[in-house]
């Protein structure tokens, strides 16, 4: 690796995004004497050690110091001046009161199961005859038919200004939706039936970016037309385009449990391979006059009318914006560094979006890259093959070692599995791939040319029809792939950490780094030591909120004992959702036990006892309410700590109240809507503590 004063763009960057990341964290709004102040104090500051400097040169460290210092707070203020919420303009300011909020759609129309999807950027507000300008994105759902599927990028609409904020999330350790979209600057949804929402006359979307959708589009009737259908058109569309709604859940899984999911998203590796063609096709414009500007302009150009034909996809956004920075630097006589030009292609988007950082994509590209960099040379220098077929394999193994050891540990954070054949996928996939993208261009450019398109799409098919018959093999294999694989942040820096200790200490060989990687190792050891203990000795009672179902988990210690209703038994996909991201992170997933048995029957288990409609867990008792027993009324029981109301039960809460005193009252969600919220007031208006999970979200009871 470079030494830290050679590369100057890593030491700018590094501060600004920790001034990011700081606005995230705690979204403190400096108001304009504030930022005044704080600059004015800077130099100050600056001036205070210049005078000490020409004193004692030793206290030049404090002058790097403030510098970053500076660099921080420019990175907190680039983040809180693109922070739209906080803007007086923001929609949300205004009142909603018999207005109407006009849109100008900023991407294309996506379809979902039941609905369109749009997001849309506010533009003004109208309100009788007051029309006032406003800023701000939402996301908005329409119901499905022919004017909602007709709407384009940039069309104009109206809607009634009576708009939600995004919620967070029902469940706990659920995929938080609401982060997601925040990260975008999106912070309110709504959904609107047919005839809810009106359209605008005229087209106001950028004619590039216009341009480019309709490429795209065009891009895609081509490949249907021309011999290439079903999953081959599927991962075609993907592979070559960008375009994943034709992607079903089991071409995912495939993918994903090969460790070849990175294909199915045109990024780095795509762009890399284009970069790399025209390269080597355009190296006769060097012998030009000023050759290696005219070849640089060329390949920047081609790249990003790729980037047009794919939509311009955040991803493609990303890829090609890096590798013109390389191109750029490979234009200059003298040699670049490498990691100045990625910091400098970093800085460049974040300076356009800094709340790009908080996105999955972001991270795993440039951590990718920067593992290719610094780690593939020492691997591929620890073998010498003479072979060239044996060389390329060698390189692509390094190539995919260091990608995956870079991307590994965010992958295991984000999506709690482990592809454990990445190296035979890879050795695969990578040269066909790039074989796809070779002839996926060949075809575009013949595909005016009807018989050149229809052999140049027969080909195009047979190959990707190869890639996914080997992707498939390698995913159906024993031990694919390692699932429900858990680690928390911290333990994602500690691994970050010993993976980058070891590199210096291989390196270098210096005593320090190997005290480091003892103390990174000994730091991640104690974090997952104390993390089992803690599922060890928990006892936890969840009852989760899912869509007109009943979920209930009682987790004692890594045991965890399920009781739900027959509709969430039967739909495995909100089990996944709703139910199974808390399970893996209290350490009992695959460890659960169903509590369903007749009502006469007895369950024990660790820490629970089940008889018929009383459960007895971790020193508190439950009683579970359903319409084939609410009216079996016994005598006055006391010391029923919690009731839950399954499935709309026909009972009274006073009368309940009267049976069993001092109980508290849960709420699931397999009950109506009216029902729960006639059920709240009246236990609000008996003082009953009452948690209804349909409109506060689920429950939970940490005993211990």
């Amino acid at each position: 690796m470079a030494h830290y004063s050679n590369i100057p763009l890593v030491r700018i960057i590094i501060p600004v995004l920790a001034g990011i990341i700081l606005f995230t964290r705690i979204e403190y709004y400096f108001s304009l004497p504030q930022i005044l102040t704080v600059i004015s104090a800077f130099i100050l500051v600056s001036l205070i050690i210049e005078w000490r400097l020409q004193q004692n040169f030793s206290f030049r460290f404090s002058f790097g110091l403030n510098i970053m210092l500076f660099m921080v707070f420019a990175g907190y203020l680039l983040a809180q001046g693109r922070y739209e919420r906080n803007h007086p303009a923001h929609f949300s300011n205004y009142s909603n009161e018999n207005s109407l909020l006009r849109l100008r759609l900023i991407e294309p129309v996506s379809e979902k199961t039941n609905t369109y999807q749009i997001v849309g950027r506010a533009t003004h507000i109208l309100s009788g005859d007051t029309i006032v300008k406003v800023k701000g994105k939402l996301i908005a759902y329409f119901e499905k038919d022919s004017l909602s599927a007709s709407l384009n990028y940039g069309d104009i609409i109206f809607i009634e200004n009576n708009i939600q904020e995004v919620r967070p999330p029902q469940n706990p350790n659920a995929f938080n939706f609401k982060n997601f979209l925040a990260n975008q600057n999106i912070f309110h949804q709504v959904y609107r039936r047919s005839g809810q929402w009106y359209q605008g006359s005229g087209n106001e979307g950028n004619i590039i970016v216009s341009f480019a959708h309709q490429m795209r589009q065009k891009a895609l009737e081509t490949l249907e037309a021309n011999n290439i259908s079903g999953r081959e058109f599927s991962v075609a569309s993907a592979l070559l385009l960008g375009y994943r709604d034709y992607l079903d859940e089991d071409l995912q899984r495939e993918f994903a449990g090969a460790g070849a999911m990175h294909i199915l998203c045109v990024s780095g590796l795509h762009v890399g391979i284009i970069f790399l063609a025209l390269n080597i096709l355009l190296g006769f414009l060097k012998k030009l006059p000023r050759g290696k500007i005219i070849k640089t302009m060329v390949i920047i150009i081609l790249i990003w009318f790729y980037a047009a034909i794919t939509g311009f996809s955040p991803s493609v956004m990303r890829a090609s914006t890096m590798f013109s920075f390389v191109a750029v630097g490979q234009s200059f006589s003298r040699s670049t560094n490498i990691y100045n030009t990625l910091a400098a292609s970093a800085l460049f988007l974040v300076i356009l979006d800094p709340f790009i950082i908080k996105r999955i994509g972001f991270q795993l590209s440039y951590i990718a890259v920067i593992s290719i960099v610094w780690l593939q040379p020492m691997f591929y220098k620890l073998l010498y093959f003479k072979n060239p077929v044996l060389s390329y394999s060698w390189g692509i193994i390094t190539v995919s070692l260091a990608a995956q050891l870079g991307t590994g540990p965010l992958a295991l954070y984000y999506f709690n599995q482990f592809p454990n054949y990445f190296l035979l996928t890879n050795l695969a996939v990578i040269p066909l791939t790039g074989l796809i993208i070779k002839t996926g261009i060949l075809f575009f450019i013949v595909s005016p040319i009807g018989f050149l398109s229809h052999i140049a799409g027969i080909v195009l098919s047979f190959i990707v029809l190869v890639l996914h018959n080997i992707v498939r093999i390698i995913e159906g294999l024993p031990g694919s792939v390692s699932m429900n694989v858990f680690i928390t942040f911290h333990e994602t820096l500690f691994i970050f950490g010993l993976i980058a200790v070891t590199g210096l200490f291989w390196v270098s060989a210096k005593k320090a780094f190997a005290y480091a990687i003892l103390l990174t190792g000994l730091l991640l050891s104690v974090s997952l030591s104390l993390r089992q203990i803690k599922n060890d000795r928990q006892q936890r009672l969840v009852v989760y909120q899912v869509p007109n179902g009943s979920a209930i988990d009682f987790f004692s210690g890594k045991s965890c004992y399920f009781l739900a209703c027959e509709t969430t038994l039967s739909n495995p996909r909100n089990l996944s959702f709703h139910v199974n991201e808390n399970r893996l992170r209290m350490g009992t997933s695959g460890k659960v036990q169903d509590l369903i048995n007749p009502d006469d029957e007895v369950f024990a288990g660790n820490g629970i006892y089940k008889r018929g409609p009383f459960i007895y867990f971790a020193g508190k008792t439950i009683k579970i309410i359903q319409p084939e027993n609410a009216t079996d009324f016994p005598d006055v029981i006391e010391g029923i700590n919690y009731l839950v109301l399954f499935q709309n039960p026909r009972i009274s809460i006073e009368k309940l109240n009267e049976l069993f005193p001092g109980s508290s009252i849960i709420i699931d969600s397999s009950n109506s809507f009216r029902n729960s919220q006639r059920w709240a007031e009246e236990c609000e208006d008996l003082g009953i503590d009452c948690w209804p999970v349909r409109a506060k979200g689920a429950f939970e009871l940490a005993i211990r």
